[in-house]
């Protein structure tokens, strides 16, 4: 007992700061479940993926919006499912997912903190993490969306990731944590993708950001062989149900021609649609058997609700077309500046919670945003994490590059900040040291 109360008091003793904003982060999430309560849903994605989860408890489908669906992974169905079989499907599983969501939030906090303090001391690792305590994210826990689970799948990637490279820099190469590092990369990456695709370019940023750090090539390529041997072997019970049920090769997900569609709709300039020719151009050009399926809808709604998603992409693309063609200018404006910049400044908050108005929120994003380019700044010209810099801006970089494609939307861009974050406490702890070594090396100067 006192061994175990030692180790408690030392632990808080070397992250007392991040321990005193996780509690800070709890007894938020706490007085928003009190004024929202256990029940609070926006009756949109987030009662869809919990009626996914039933359905899939009682009768083993998968579905979205009440058809079944490929159109998401199947990871939350399975949690929900999961959550519904221990719980019940009554007020205990709304009140246990809400916890459950809560305890999420604030791991992700400890993730990011631990992720920082591998490259500096705990004031600087948890610095950056004050920002968890926006509303927004206080506000996010309380639904049951992929965002908050995925968000700590791609913080605890990223941690596992830096940490093999800093473990593998070691003169002491432990080859056990080497491992260890390498099993939960793949566990984090597996469960991700299951929760939300777009991480699925991952392996290729961490593959270039591991060959850069010089680590052992032929392991990186016998790794490399192995993750994606099991990747595939986790994906094939997945893909073929879905090729039994669409006839298609689905080994994600399909309906990236809806919020392709919705993009269209974003920025500056784009074409309306009482300036477009949809019947000549997207009607006529279908398929056969997709005009069959949007005809008769009461024949298989799953493949009425699959083409329906597959016309908007036609749609999505005689849009694009039409809109290069009418303003060159106002679509590469569109899509490399307004919709880039919604991803960077937006907040995911439709709702007022403990009396915080959106404005709050977009004064803390700005600060985030100022000093993340600080930080960069001084990472570059410092040259020592330049490689850490660059692997984080490149995955950064290639969401919001994703996103700005088809529809950049606040839900999406919440579980992209974190990166802002952890490039801040390295930056600053940087600076930090610089003006120590040059106090020093100025008193060296006057001793003389």
């Amino acid at each position: 007992m006192k061994e175990t109360l030692s180790k408690l008091k030392k632990f808080f003793c070397e992250n007392y700061m991040i321990c005193i904003i996780i509690l800070i982060s709890l007894i938020l999430h706490i007085l928003a479940i009190n004024e929202l309560g256990f029940k609070y849903t926006l009756n949109s994605d987030d009662a869809s993926y919990i009626n996914s989860g039933i359905t899939f408890l009682k009768t083993g489908t998968i579905t979205m919006h009440g058809v079944l669906s490929a159109q998401i992974m199947p990871g939350m169905t399975f949690l929900i499912a999961l959550f519904a079989f221990i719980f019940g499907t009554g007020t205990k599983l709304m009140i246990s997912l809400k916890i459950f969501y809560i305890l999420i939030g604030l791991s992700t906090v400890f993730v990011v903190y631990k992720t920082i303090k591998l490259y500096t001391n705990q004031f600087f690792a948890s610095l950056p993490c004050l920002f968890f305590l926006a509303i927004d994210y206080i506000w996010m826990d309380n639904l049951t969306l992929t965002e908050t689970p995925f968000l700590l799948c791609f913080s605890l990637l990223i941690y596992f990731s830096l940490k093999l490279s800093v473990d593998y820099d070691k003169k002491e190469k432990s080859k056990h944590q080497l491992l260890f590092d390498y099993i939960f990369i793949l566990i984090s990456y597996f469960v991700a993708i299951f929760i939300r695709p777009n991480i699925g370019i991952f392996p290729l940023f961490l593959f270039i950001f591991l060959f850069l750090k010089k680590y052992d090539f032929k392991l990186l390529i016998k790794q490399c062989l192995i993750a994606g041997a099991i990747l595939i072997i986790l994906l094939a019970p997945w893909t073929y149900r879905n090729y039994k049920l669409f006839g298609k090769f689905i080994p994600l997900t399909y309906g990236m021609g809806n919020p392709l569609l919705l993009g269209t709709y974003q920025g500056i300039g784009y074409p309306e649609d009482e300036e477009l020719d949809y019947i000549t151009n997207v009607d006529n050009k279908m398929p056969s058997e997709m005009k069959y399926y949007l005809e008769n809808q009461n024949e298989k709604d799953y493949m009425t609700k699959y083409y329906s998603l597959e016309y908007d992409g036609m749609k999505a693309k005689y849009r694009m077309k039409e809109w290069w063609k009418k303003d060159k200018k106002s679509m590469l404006k569109s899509y490399l500046y307004y919709k880039p910049y919604e991803l960077i400044y937006s907040t995911f908050y439709w709702d007022t919670l403990l009396g915080v108005e959106t404005e709050q929120i977009v004064f803390t994003r700005k600060l985030d945003i100022l000093l993340f380019i600080l930080s960069s700044l001084i990472i570059i010209f410092d040259r020592s994490k330049l490689k850490e810099w660059l692997f984080l801006i490149l995955l950064y970089g290639s969401q919001i590059v994703l996103y700005a494609y088809t529809f950049a939307f606040s839900r999406y861009a919440i579980t992209m900040f974190f990166i802002r974050y952890i490039i801040i406490g390295i930056g600053f702890s940087i600076l930090f040291k610089k003006i120590i070594k040059l106090k020093k090396s100025k008193k060296v100067g006057v001793a003389k």
